[in-house]
């Protein structure tokens, strides 16, 4: 479904389509989901500071009806608005997709049953990586309430803290138990994906268990996928197919797994596929196969 967008949207994201719908879109640059200016971040200061503005001017209405005031006995025009904001505006909407369970519902009454459907429920394991944690619970609730016997895992990217979270039961990272907190601690290639604290859609997740995925295994599952498949797909796409391998492994032949693909390529040339990039931190592809898996 498409809805119109009026003048006085204001979204923080990185399209050009909502800016050609009529959206005012304020350009991010990529940067991991736990930095402050990340889209997600400045999306939250952003529908505060709408609140904030469009609370003063309901009390400026109020108070100066016709939009004029006094000042030493002569009438003034009131202050005008910050152009960041339309005048029209009527305070800002924040979705919280972190922690708005209607994240974990549309997966729980749409991506869940896509994927039985399309299965025929013939299914074995269910892996992906979590973000907001919205697709990993609502998908992993559904289909253990369809068979309980189906297998849902994590696949968790460097920095993150789930996947000791879901095998040991406490929040913590690698880089925190050796003592050597970077400055950014959960900066990873991977963009969207991991996650140092509980979200409320993750709450939702029925887990079996957690693998851990490394940037290089993402880096070079994305190549494989792009020559033998003709998959173009981004760095979270890439850390579940990981995991679906991972998650083979463990169970055997005969099985089936499911993972998500959820974002292209086209939307992480900047670093996931800039090969300076990836030299600078001894990312490059050199990989033939998935020998980078431990399958030849």
């Amino acid at each position: 479904m498409m809805l119109p967008l009026r003048k006085y949207v204001h979204i923080i994201f990185t399209s050009d389509i909502l800016e050609a719908l009529g959206a005012t879109v304020e350009r991010v640059r990529p940067v991991s989901i736990m930095h402050r200016d990340h889209y997600v971040n400045v999306a939250r200061r952003r529908a505060l500071e709408a609140d904030e503005l469009a609370s003063k001017h309901r009390k400026a209405s109020q108070e100066h009806p016709n939009g004029l005031e006094k000042h030493n006995g002569h009438i003034v025009e009131a202050e005008k608005q910050s152009n960041d904001f339309s005048n029209n505006s009527k305070g800002g909407f924040f979705a919280d997709q972190f922690e708005n369970l209607a994240n974990f519902q549309a997966h729980y009454e749409g991506t869940g049953p896509e994927i039985w459907k399309q299965t025929g429920g013939n299914l074995h394991a269910f892996v992906a990586a979590a973000g907001t944690g919205g697709t990993l619970a609502g998908v992993s609730r559904f289909l253990q309430e369809k068979n309980n016997k189906i297998k849902c895992f994590l696949i968790d990217p460097p920095g993150s803290g789930l996947f000791n979270k879901v095998t040991r039961g406490v929040m913590y990272t690698k880089e925190e138990a050796e003592g050597r907190r970077l400055k950014h601690p959960f900066d990873t290639i991977t963009e969207g994906i991991g996650i140092n604290r509980l979200t409320q859609n993750f709450k939702m997740a029925k887990l079996d268990g957690a693998f851990r995925g490394t940037d290089m295994e993402a880096v070079e599952m994305s190549r494989f996928l792009m020559k033998n498949d003709g998959l173009f797909v981004g760095s979270s796409s890439a850390m579940n197919c990981v995991g679906a391998v991972r998650v083979a492994q463990s169970l055997g032949p005969g099985h089936t797994v499911v993972t998500i693909l959820c974002d292209s390529g086209m939307r992480h040339l900047s670093k996931f596929f800039n090969p300076r990039y990836l030299s600078q931190y001894g990312l490059t592809p050199k990989a033939v196969g998935l020998e980078f898996l431990d399958l030849r």
